[in-house]
C-alpha cells in the first residue's frame, strides 16, 4: 500500500518540487542547514553572515551569527522602511527568528513586503551559514536570477507554517460574542449587518485601519431592477457557463446559491444604502450582451449604485455608499468594529468545534475572542502574499507586473482554517486584468512597485509579442490574452495603437469596465471619461510606462523589440484591416483598426492581480469542510477566502459575480447566524 500523504505532506512537496527547478532557489527554504548536517551534528559553520533583499520602501538588511547548532543573533537594518510599520516589524521579525532559529516565521501583519525582504534575507544567511554562497537581492531578484528563479527563490518557504503559539499570560483580554467576523469588506459587512439586525451580538475584527472598499460592478440575478427592465436571464444556462469556464472543478451548488438568491441579497442591500442615502439608485446594465462578444455568453447581471445623472450618464456611487452603509447598519444595530486587530489562530474545544479566535490588538497585546454560534472568516484571499502567490500560482506571480490588490491580503483566514484541518481548493485561481505596464526591458519579478495600471490595455489593439509578433486575437477576455502572452517569450507582451485610439475605443464596443462610451442600445453607465484617460496615458508616458514615435521603426527600439519584425507585423495587420478580413487570428472585422497614424504608441503589459480566488471548500450553509468533506463545527467563510465556484480563471464577461458572489454569501450567512 502507498504512503498516505497530509495536507501539509502536499504542500511541503509542492514547495519543495517548485525549488528543485532552479538551482539558486534551493537557499530559500530556510531549513536546508537541517538536511545538510554533517554526521557530527555540526549545522553551521560558526560566524556572523550578512544578506540584503528588497522590502516596501528599501533594502532591508539581515546579519546573522551562527556557532555550530545554532543561530546567536539576529539583527535587522530596515531603517529605510516605513517608521510606524516596516521599521517595528522588522524589530518583532528579530525576536521570531530567533526564538524559532529558522527564517521561517509568520510575517508580521500589514507589513508583508518588509516581513518577505527579512525572510528572505534570513533565508540567505543561513544558507551561507550552512555552506552556500551568498545570493544577492533575494526578495527582488537582483543580479542574473531569471524570472522563474526569481518566482521559485520566493517561494521556497512552507508559507503555510504553524499555528504560533502564544502564551497565555500575553493574552491581556477575553471577549464574548454571539458571531466573531474576521474582516471589514463585502463578506463581513454583509454578515455582520445581516445578522446584526436580528439581534445577534457581533463582533468584526479588521487588521486594516478602515473598511476595505467595494468594487463598482456587481452580479446579481433576478433584482427588482431586472424585472423592472423586462430582463429574464436563462439561469441553467448561467450556472452551466460559470462551470465550463471552471472545467467543472467546481460546487455548482454554490453557483446556484449565488444564481437563485444573488437578487433578494441584492435587493437587501439596496434597502440597507437607501436608508443612508436617499439620493442614491439601483442601476443595471441591462444591454451588456450587446456588441461583439458573441463567442462568450454574456448575460445582463450587472448593478451598481448611482448617486446623479451628468449629461447622459450616471456618476457611478458603489464605493462610496456601498459598505459605508453596511458599517453604519451593523454598528446602529449593535454591531462593533475593532480595527488593527489582526487575527492570529482560532480555538477549539475538545470535540474540535471552533470556539472562537485570538486576534491582536494594536498595541501589541493579544486579545481571546469567545463566539458562541461562530467564525466567520470573510478576510480575503491572498493576492498580497507573494511567497503563497509564487508557491500556489506561478503563471499568476509571472504574469504579474503590477498589483490592484489589497496589500491586507495575506491569506490570513486561509491559512488559520488550515492549521486546524481545513481543505482548500486545489487548483489556483487569481483574477487578472491586463492593463499592468512596466517600462521596456523591465520583467515580472515580484516588484510591482515599479509599474503603472493602463486603462485602456483592455481595448483589442494590436498585441505583439516581445519578439514583435502578433501571437493571438486580441479580441478575447482581459485574462485569457494574458495566458496567451504566458506562453510567449518573457511571459509579457507589448501593445501597439495610433493617434486614433479616441475613435478606435468607440468602434471596439467593450462592455463591463472596459467600457468608454455609454451603449447605443439604452446602457448609460460610463465611469472613465476621455479627458481622464487623456491624463492617464500622459503621466504613463512621463514615467517611461508607455512609448510613443514618430516612426515604427523608432517606437520599436524604445519598445526594446526587433524593428524589422515590428515594421512587418504592423505592415501585415494593416493589409488584413484593409481586406476586412483576419485570415492569421479571426478577430471580428469591426475590430481590425489599421495603425497607420503616427504618432505610433507602445507599452509593455503582463497583469494587473486584483485578488485569488481559490480558498477554503465551503457548503451551501458556508460551514468550511475538513479534508474529508465534513464541516468544521463553529467555523464559517465567505468570499475570496472560501473556494469552490471559480477554477483556473475568472469569468469577466458575467460582469461582477465575484463581488456579487462574496455579497450573496455574507447575506445568506448572516441569516445563517440569525436563525441558529
Amino acid at each position: 500500500m502507498g504512503k498516505n500523504f497530509s495536507r501539509r505532506d502536499f504542500i511541503k512537496g509542492l514547495a519543495a518540487g517548485a525549488v528543485s527547478t532552479a538551482t539558486m532557489g534551493v537557499f530559500h527554504t530556510g531549513v536546508l542547514a537541517e538536511e545538510g548536517a554533517s554526521e557530527t551534528g555540526s549545522l553551521y559553520t560558526p560566524g556572523t553572515y550578512t544578506a540584503s533583499a528588497k522590502g516596501h520602501d528599501s533594502t532591508v538588511t539581515v546579519t546573522m551569527t551562527f556557532d555550530e547548532t545554532s543561530i546567536l543573533d539576529v539583527a535587522i537594518d530596515a531603517s529605510g522602511e516605513t517608521e510606524s510599520i516596516g521599521v517595528p516589524a522588522a524589530e518583532k521579525l528579530a525576536e521570531k527568528i530567533l526564538s524559532a532559529q529558522s527564517s521561517l516565521v509568520d510575517s508580521v501583519s500589514a507589513a508583508t513586503e518588509t516581513s518577505s525582504a527579512v525572510q528572505a534575507a534570513a533565508a540567505n544567511c543561513i544558507y551561507q551559514a550552512s555552506g552556500g554562497g551568498i545570493v544577492e537581492n533575494v526578495a527582488s531578484s537582483g543580479g542574473e536570477t531569471s524570472d522563474e528563479e526569481s518566482a521559485v527563490s520566493g517561494s521556497g518557504n512552507d508559507w503555510l507554517g504553524d499555528a504560533p503559539e502564544i502564551p497565555e499570560e500575553e493574552i491581556l483580554e477575553t471577549v464574548t460574542t454571539d458571531v466573531l467576523v474576521v474582516g471589514a469588506g463585502n463578506a463581513g459587512l454583509m454578515t455582520a449587518a445581516r445578522a446584526a439586525e436580528s439581534g445577534v451580538s457581533v463582533l468584526v475584527i479588521e487588521k486594516g485601519i478602515s473598511n476595505m472598499n467595494e468594487r463598482h460592478w456587481i452580479g446579481a440575478v433576478g433584482t427588482e431592477e431586472a424585472a423592472a427592465a423586462d430582463v429574464d436571464v436563462d439561469k441553467n444556462k448561467l450556472v452551466a457557463e460559470l462551470c465550463r469556464y471552471a472545467s467543472h472543478r467546481c460546487d455548482e451548488s454554490l453557483i446556484r446559491l449565488w444564481v437563485n438568491h444573488s437578487g433578494e441579497a441584492v435587493d437587501w442591500y439596496y434597502s440597507i444604502v437607501k436608508q443612508y442615502n436617499p439620493d442614491v439608485s439601483l442601476h443595471m446594465e441591462w444591454d451588456v450582451g450587446q456588441g461583439g462578444h458573441d463567442t462568450y455568453y454574456v448575460p445582463p447581471v450587472m448593478h451598481n449604485f448611482q448617486d446623479s445623472i451628468e449629461e447622459n450618464y450616471y456618476s457611478e456611487a458603489t464605493a462610496s455608499y456601498g459598505l459605508s452603509s453596511l458599517t453604519s447598519y451593523a454598528t446602529d444595530n449593535g454591531a462593533e468594529i475593532r480595527y488593527e486587530t489582526p487575527l492570529v489562530r482560532l480555538e477549539q474545544d475538545s470535540d474540535g468545534r471552533v470556539t472562537g479566535a485570538i486576534a491582536q490588538n494594536s498595541d501589541g497585546s493579544y486579545v481571546r475572542i469567545q463566539a458562541s454560534k461562530g467564525v466567520a472568516l470573510c478576510c480575503g484571499g491572498y493576492a498580497y502574499n507573494k511567497e503563497m502567490l509564487a508557491t500556489l500560482n506561478p503563471d499568476a506571480y509571472l504574469s504579474t507586473v503590477e498589483a490592484d490588490a489589497s496589500s491586507l491580503n495575506t491569506g490570513d483566514g486561509i491559512k488559520a482554517a488550515m492549521w486546524i484541518g481545513a481543505d482548500k481548493d486545489p487548483d489556483p485561481t487569481a483574477m487578472l486584468f491586463d492593463r499592468g505596464v512596466i517600462a521596456p526591458g523591465e520583467t515580472s519579478d515580484g516588484n510591482w512597485e515599479k509599474s503603472g495600471y493602463f486603462h485602456l490595455g483592455s481595448q483589442p489593439w494590436l498585441k505583439v509579442n516581445l519578439n514583435g509578433k502578433r501571437f493571438c486575437n486580441e479580441s478575447v477576455p482581459y485574462d485569457f490574452i494574458l495566458h496567451a502572452a504566458y506562453m510567449e517569450p518573457g511571459h509579457l507582451y507589448n501593445t501597439i495603437y495610433d493617434s486614433n485610439w479616441m475613435e478606435q475605443v468607440k468602434q471596439f464596443q467593450q462592455i463591463g469596465c472596459a467600457r468608454i462610451e455609454p451603449s447605443e442600445s439604452g446602457g448609460k453607465l460610463q465611469i472613465f471619461s476621455y479627458e481622464a484617460e487623456q491624463g492617464l496615458l500622459g503621466s504613463l508616458e512621463e514615467a517611461g510606462l508607455i512609448q510613443s514615435a514618430d516612426t515604427l521603426e523608432e517606437l520599436a527600439e524604445k519598445l526594446e523589440i526587433p524593428a524589422e519584425t515590428l515594421v512587418s507585423t504592423v505592415e501585415r495587420y494593416n493589409e488584413l484591416c484593409e481586406n476586412g478580413e483576419d485570415e492569421d487570428f479571426g478577430k471580428e472585422a469591426y475590430r481590425l483598426l489599421p495603425v497607420n497614424t503616427p504618432p505610433y504608441y507602445g507599452s509593455r503589459q503582463g497583469a494587473s492581480l486584483l485578488c485569488t480566488l481559490d480558498g477554503l471548500r465551503i457548503n451551501t450553509q458556508m460551514q468550511v469542510l475538513d479534508n474529508d468533506g465534513n464541516p468544521i463545527e463553529g467555523l464559517y467563510a465567505a468570499g475570496d477566502c472560501s473556494g469552490g465556484f471559480f477554477a483556473h480563471n475568472y469569468p469577466e464577461y458575467i460582469v461582477g459575480v465575484a463581488v456579487g458572489r462574496t455579497l450573496t454569501e455574507g447575506y445568506l450567512l448572516g441569516a445563517e447566524f440569525a436563525n441558529s
